[in-house]
């Protein structure tokens, strides 16, 4: 039994000097004047316009100096597996490695949309979304939204994009309007139906019904159009 004596000896003196390593290194933390996590934070949020910062598993390989950094460099990220450069007034360097998220707000559907729908304020609301999930062109404001029409489907809980939505146009295609045309103390006026789609100050193709002569106008209000003969 005499020979397990050393070896469990020994157990027992790695285990206490791990416990007064681990204490070491709390009490080394705990005496920096500034939090690494937080410097990093404040760096990115000051360089990045996002809403929210999730900083996880940040780790340093050096000792670091008591007084914060003068200076930080972005060597790689700033989104994932990120490394940063910290340089001190003492012109000491240190290297933090961190994975970075980043949330902002974007506008969000409440439920279903179809192609067509107009769509209301209650059909949308805001999100905070991890930026590298949200779209090209995302919207970030609730009225840049409602009122506007959905280019195609949407589902329940997905961001909206610029591409996702247009205005509301004021002549419908297939609409019977009048066709008006003025000149200098003369105004005509005749009927005819919208080939297209027609939205304020952009051109819009008609036919009128007593010639069948395809031509563009410029729509007036929902029952008008502007035309050249």
């Amino acid at each position: 039994m005499r020979r397990f004596k050393r070896p469990f000896a020994r157990i027992c003196l790695l285990t206490l000097m791990g416990f007064l390593t681990l204490d070491c290194l709390a009490i080394s933390a705990r005496t920096l004047s500034w939090e690494p996590r937080e410097v990093v934070k404040k760096y990115l949020l000051t360089h990045y316009p996002w809403a929210e910062i999730e900083i996880m598993d940040l780790s340093t390989g050096d000792t670091l100096p008591n007084d914060p950094p003068k200076r930080i460099h972005l060597i790689s990220g700033p989104l994932g597996r990120a490394v940063f450069s910290l340089v001190f007034k003492s012109g000491e360097k240190a290297i933090v490695h961190a994975h970075i998220r980043a949330l902002d707000w974007v506008v969000t559907s409440r439920r279903p949309l179809k192609h067509h729908q107009v769509i209301q304020k209650e059909d949308i609301y805001l999100a905070l979304t991890d930026v590298r999930r949200m779209p090209k062109g995302s919207l970030a404001h609730l009225e840049d939204v409602w009122g506007k029409t959905m280019n195609r489907s949407l589902g329940v809980n997905m961001p909206f994009s610029e591409s996702l939505i247009g205005d509301i146009p004021l002549i419908k295609k297939g609409q019977r309007v009048t066709l008006v045309a003025s000149a200098v103390g003369l105004k005509i006026t005749t009927l005819g139906v919208a080939r297209e789609d027609g939205f304020p100050g952009q051109q819009i193709r008609v036919v009128t019904l007593s010639s069948k002569r395809n031509i563009w106008g410029i729509p007036l209000d929902e029952n008008c159009v502007r035309v050249d003969y």
